[in-house]
């Protein structure tokens, strides 16, 4: 009470109003109004306000409240009349030289009661001259005073300043407009691409509110206009573009009103959590195969990608406007064949050839095969007529012509990716391949894939064109294809299926035999082709839960291939699958477990891969030689020698010979009286921590238990492992954690603190039970909010000799590992090995164990009550 006491009339008033106001545009939102209707509304409340908290400032600052020499600016979003309900506002105070004393005191009042009053303000000071020479030199200051106008005060000095504005930003918009350009790229890079985000800023994102603003501020520059329906009525903007700029901005405006009133702030970030939230508010339900969440953000991807076009497009056209570029461009242009013309940089159609265009994909995709042959942009408003045409062009069967320029592209892996990627932005891709319609901007809801569904499919086909050009097994294998088209085209189409009820694999098949029968490839190819896309996952799914070494795996897989050929194929597109999924995704540990599965299977079928990087059983076993050799000039003993023997083989990949000599030397050291080891280093590719823990004991019951409740008691989520277990009972196992309390690589102090916990978990004379944080926990908070995938437990007793696999699928959670690990320690099961990794939003969890007499598990009855035991753990 004290404190507003203390406060101006005029202020405590305004604070009021403030409240009422903004209650009031809540009432207004919530009863559907479009997001203009409200951000209307809340910026005139706000000039209303505001005008009287100047007014007393001004008699506060004992000066004229008409403000003669002196103008009150609002402009950014404040000055666009865009304001959100927790938005800052900008203010900018504009005077004449011969005003400056007055100016200091009625600036501080000014400020000072407005922030009192409650808003979040930018505040400058500037004279008339000051505020252009700012805005010539910084494109941030000269994008926000596009949006100036006048709140308060001297309105001759704000129209002359006005008018210097627009005249010098005409007069530079020639080096204006790149600056504008750079600047925005250089936002999209801090905040992403929208389309491919799983958090995007729907104010700084690709394709969010500054791209339309971005419209705004280069119509400005260029033609002294920055109004969109202005614009389009100077036929500077098309009739689609515009309509799409303004459905855009409805659609954003009005959700980041919503946002703002939930969060009761500021909050343009679209998480995980609030977008299941907002799915709801806007009236969307789960319905076969798609859920809720998944059908808004395919709406919010549609808005988002369309603005983003709309505005690529008016850019490209203002920076064709100068005539100069664009007659040198002409005038040096000659003719390629009697259909196109190319010029320095561009290819273009004549005028038939495009409007045959209109209604023939196959001749917009001869003119893409004439573009990168020749290395020439096809020019703007050749791809501008191409896509109106093709949004009203009903589907159709492709033609024959289309069918074999299609195939031919999808034989050439020069820029094939890009085309293609144009090729679904000019909305060509689904007149052949019909699929690619149901999967434009289809969300994949899970931490796992970053892109969406489309998105995924080209970067997958762009993925495996770039290992033409490495020197490894990728390398060589993408070369040893015949039929690189049909390895494109499964990439193209496999993640198609999702957004259905049936498993997108199924789904996927079937798509894939109808897209084989439109393009009418041959039996043998329509064939394969089913099954790449049917079985896409299989080799993954092989590579990450199976031991390797065990033969049975290696002949089963085999068995399931089939050949050697459809065996390249799969592999590249395993690999490309994972490339595609986001940067990082196929990290070493994962290729070398792919690489060995793939070339293990290749021995099977008494082939190896021919090429620079020589055969994979070749390869293991100069790298086993070179760690013996590295010993012999130790000190070599039997010892060594059934330790080197039994090395396994992700192991002998991953890491250098030396460093697997130094932690064989660490497990030499092991005696009963001291029989632990454990280290940790810092991985900067994966950006996460690997720790070692090498115990020697003779039945390791429980060991697994206590290092994964050591490493989760610490906040430390583990992201894949290891568990192996060498000649005379030695566990040999490593985790790969993200420290959550580090953003990179953590202390040294900090390494030495995870050892030191997982040592004393091992030497306790019980397995403890682990607490947590719960701020830990708040990532995954969005996870466990839809679950739509069942735990399961599974067990095989016929791929290895010697131990039942459990297999366990579980949605992700702090400590899942150590409640299952110590699941198996109470029954007495020996873990001899095990893999752990994360798939989508679960967690596959593959344990190698037995009896403690070293036997498999077989009994009904056992089995039983081991499921049912894991699941309630789970």
């Amino acid at each position: 009470m004290s404190n507003l006491l203390s406060l101006h009339p005029a202020v405590v008033d305004a604070r009021s109003r403030l409240r009422e106001d903004r209650d009031k545009a809540r009432l207004q939102h919530d009863s559907g109004a479009s997001g203009q209707q409200v951000c209307f509304f809340w910026t005139n409340a706000v000039d209303n306000i505001l005008n009287d908290v100047i007014a007393a400032a001004a008699q506060t600052a004992g000066i004229d409240s008409s403000l003669p020499g002196i103008s009150l600016v609002a402009h950014g979003g404040y000055g666009r009349r865009d304001l959100a309900p927790y938005s800052d506002i900008d203010l900018m105070l504009l005077y004449r030289r011969s005003q400056e004393p007055a100016v200091i005191p009625f600036a501080r009042a000014v400020a000072q009661m407005i922030v009192d009053s409650g808003l979040q303000l930018g505040f400058s000071t500037r004279t008339s001259r000051q505020a252009r020479s700012l805005a010539w030199n910084d494109p941030v200051v000269f994008t926000s005073l596009v949006e100036s106008r006048l709140l308060a005060g001297d309105e001759n000095l704000f129209r002359r300043f006005r008018s210097a504005f627009r005249t010098g930003a005409h007069s530079r918009s020639r080096w204006l407009i790149p600056a504008i350009q750079e600047s925005r790229r250089e936002e999209q890079e801090q905040f992403g691409e929208i389309t491919y985000l799983l958090h995007p800023n729907i104010k700084r994102s690709r394709g969010g509110l500054r791209d339309l603003q971005m419209v705004r501020w280069i119509g400005f520059a260029r033609y002294g206009e920055a109004e969109p329906e202005q614009l389009h009525q100077m036929h500077l903007l098309t009739l689609e573009d515009y309509q799409s700029l303004r459905e855009g901005r409805s659609f954003l405006l009005r959700l980041r009103n919503q946002m703002h009133f939930l969060a009761e702030r500021e909050d343009d970030m679209l998480d995980r959590a609030k977008q299941i939230r907002l799915a709801g508010w806007a009236g969307f339900q789960d319905s076969d195969g798609m859920l809720a969440v998944e059908q808004f953000m395919q709406q919010f991807f549609s808005f988002t990608s369309d603005i983003r076009y709309s505005a690529t497009h008016f850019v490209e056209s203002t920076r064709n406007s100068f005539a100069y570029a664009t007659k040198v461009s002409r005038i040096f242009s000659r003719p390629l064949g009697a259909d196109y013309r190319i010029g320095v940089r561009e290819i273009w159609p004549t005028r038939p050839q495009l409007n045959a265009m209109k209604e023939d994909p196959s001749k917009v995709i001869e003119l893409m095969l004439l573009a990168n042959n020749h290395n020439r942009r096809i020019d703007h408003h050749t791809w501008l007529t191409i896509r109106e045409a093709m949004l009203r062009k009903p589907p159709a069967p492709p033609s024959n012509e289309t069918i074999a320029r299609f195939s031919l592209l999808m034989q050439q892996p020069r820029k094939l990716g890009p085309t293609l990627r144009r090729l679904h932005e000019l909305r060509v891709l689904e007149q052949i391949i019909p699929g690619f319609k149901h999967a434009r901007y289809l969300l994949q809801f899970n931490e796992y894939h970053k892109y969406t569904v489309d998105a995924h499919c080209i970067r997958s086909v762009q993925a495996a064109t770039e290992f033409a050009e490495s020197d490894g097994i990728l390398g060589v294998a993408y070369r040893n294809i015949k039929n690189k088209a049909l390895l494109h085209l499964t990439l193209l189409i496999h993640d198609l299926g999702k957004g259905f009820v049936e498993d997108h694999s199924e789904v996927g098949a079937r798509i894939a035999d109808e897209t084989a029968t439109l393009l009418r490839l041959q039996p043998d190819e329509q064939e394969m082709l089913v099954f790449l896309v049917l079985k896409h996952l299989i080799m993954a799914h092989t590579a990450f839960r199976f031991d390797l070494a065990e033969k049975n795996t290696i002949v089963a897989f085999a068995s399931a291939v089939g050949s050697v050929e459809v065996l390249r194929m799969l592999f590249l597109v395993t690999c490309a699958d994972l490339e595609a999924v986001g940067p990082g995704t196929l990290n070493d540990w994962k290729l070398n477990l792919i690489k060995q599965l793939y070339q293990s299977t290749l021995a099977e079928f008494g082939e190896g891969e021919s090429g620079r990087d020589g055969s994979f059983v070749s390869e293991v076993e100069i790298r086993r030689r070179t760690v013996a050799n590295l010993i012999a000039k130790r000190s070599p003993t039997d010892w060594w020698e059934s330790q080197v023997a039994k090395i396994p083989m992700a192991y002998l990949l991953l890491l250098p010979p030396e460093e697997i000599v130094d932690e064989m030397s660490r497990l030499q050291k092991l005696t009963p009286e001291k029989s632990i080891a454990v280290w940790g280093n810092f991985h900067a590719q994966q950006n996460a921590t690997q720790y070692v823990v090498a115990v020697r004991q003779e039945i390791p019951i429980g060991l697994f238990a206590r290092i994964t409740g050591a490493l989760t008691s610490l906040g430390l989520h583990i992201l894949s492992g290891e568990v192996h277990t060498q000649p005379t009972e030695i566990a040999w196992d490593r985790f790969l954690v993200e420290d959550r309390d580090y953003g990179g690589e953590p202390p040294k102090h900090r390494i030495e603190e995870v050892c030191a916990k997982i040592l004393a978990s091992l030497e306790a004379d019980k397995i403890a039970t682990p607490t947590y944080r719960s701020v830990w926990t708040n990532r995954l908070e969005s996870k466990t909010l839809i679950r739509n995938q069942p735990t399961q437990v599974r067990f095989d007793n016929s791929t290895s000799d010697k131990y039942t696999i459990i297999t366990i699928f579980a949605y992700d959670r702090t400590g899942l590992l150590f409640d299952i690990s110590r699941t198996l320690a109470k029954l007495d099961l020996v873990l001899h090995s095990a893999k752990f990794s994360t798939h989508l939003d679960q967690v596959v969890d593959v344990f190698y164990v037995t009896t403690i007499e070293l036997k498999k598990i077989q009994e009904a009855t056992r089995l039983y009550t081991l499921r049912q035991r894991l699941i309630a753990a789970i």
